[in-house]
């Protein structure tokens, strides 16, 4: 018998059940549909009724109800008696919320909303939380991928429609801290696969302005326009055409907030996400492979290890680096994945910029070598290289 506790679900890409890292086999496509349905209830019950009608839909089979009864059989069978009981009228199932990716993602997201305006930092923290329970990406999965009936069409509908307004609120928050530099390359993304979502180009439209790229914002509105008129002979609705006004005239309260955080100094040469994502990149190799004499390669890995600790997936590519640093693939892929945190995580952003700063003038100044460090070599069998003029500290 599979214990419950252990158990995992997965509806939001895909619908697959783990216990640890195995799978578990649900049965035949329409026995998956049911326990998806079971699960979408969150603890109601549900008649047998309203299974068959989201199964099979307006012209259900004569024998559906029995064949209700054979999917609930295979189900125990497979998750325990204990999950799915016997019940009056129907089913319900017996689960934690924190073993569904659905109530995770929906549960991050009502507390979330709930510091939205109050404390968007904390806000924006939960719902990147709430979007990663989709898996890695920026768009969503296909949640219920494979099953069939009117039930899981909607319930996907559903779900789409919660992660868009999910991603949206989230976007809107972090222009509200200021990060509107590091959200452009997101929101130009966004635009292009969702051309028809008009808060998707009136978000981006601001981030270009602020970013002091005020034509291009007035282009994507432009785009907006074309698009909807050629769709549906319409122009954009008012918000987007208020904002586009307000760009026009230069309205001075579209200005950036006064507490946004600067990624460069005035002067400084502006480094990219990327440009630092690389040098994070070798830092955490450097660390993995006891390379350096300097603490900046261990905070960093130690730093990428906190920030991935929500997210599986990530921390999947970091463990491929740790067990193999020299494996190209996976430095390349593991720079991707802090590239797009550092786009969209100024904290982290700073940090690692901090670190990368540290451990190149450390580099730069490098002749010196301390006692400590020279003794250390020896006691961990370490070979210390030394070339050119140094002191011994």
């Amino acid at each position: 018998m599979v214990e419950e506790k252990a158990m995992q679900f997965h509806l939001l890409n895909g619908m697959q059940a783990h216990e640890g890292d195995q799978p578990v086999q649900l049965g035949d496509r329409q026995q998956r549909l049911m326990l998806a349905l079971l699960l979408l209830a969150e603890g109601r019950p549900v008649t047998i009724e309203q299974l068959i009608d989201k199964i099979w839909g307006d012209d259900p089979i004569k024998t559906a109800r029995r064949v209700i009864a054979q999917y609930a059989s295979g189900l125990r069978q497979r998750l325990g008696q204990s999950f799915l009981p016997p019940y009056g009228i129907g089913y319900v199932a017996k689960v934690g919320r924190e073993q569904v990716d659905v109530h995770r993602f929906r549960d991050l997201v009502a507390e979330a909303r709930s510091l939205l305006r109050v404390d968007d930092t904390q806000a924006t923290h939960l719902l990147r939380k709430a979007l990663r329970q989709w898996g890695g990406g920026l768009l969503p999965g296909e949640p219920l991928k494979g099953l069939p009936g009117p039930g899981a069409a909607g319930a996907r509908v559903r779900l789409w429609e919660e992660h868009r307004g999910a991603l949206l609120e989230c976007l809107e928050a972090e222009l509200r801290l200021g990060r509107h530099i590091q959200l452009v390359p997101e929101l130009q993304d966004l635009a292009e696969t969702w051309p028809l979502v008009e808060d998707v180009t009136r978000l981006l439209m601001l981030a270009l302005h602020r970013a002091g790229r005020s034509s291009d914002a007035l282009t994507a509105y432009d785009n907006l326009r074309r698009t909807l008129r050629d769709e549906f002979g319409n122009d954009p609705g008012a918000p987007v055409q208020e904002l586009q006004q307000r760009i026009l005239r230069q309205d001075p309260a579209l200005a950036p907030p006064a507490h946004s955080y600067e990624v460069n100094p005035p002067g400084a040469t502006m480094r990219s996400s990327a440009e630092i994502g690389k040098d994070a990149v070798r830092l955490v190799t450097e660390a993995v492979r006891g390379e350096s004499w300097t603490s900046q390669p261990v905070e960093m890995l130690e730093l990428v290890r906190v920030h991935f600790a929500d997210d599986e997936a990530a921390q999947r590519t970091l463990a491929q680096v740790e067990a193999d640093p020299a494996d190209t693939v996976a430095v390349a892929a593991l720079g991707r994945v802090l590239e797009a945190y550092l786009d969209r995580d100024q904290t982290f952003l700073k940090t690692a910029r901090l670190l990368v700063e540290q451990a190149s003038r450390a580099k730069a100044g490098g002749s010196s070598i301390s006692a400590d460090q020279i003794k250390n070599a020896s006691v961990y069998n370490a070979p210390v290289h030394v070339s050119g003029d140094f002191n011994i500290s």
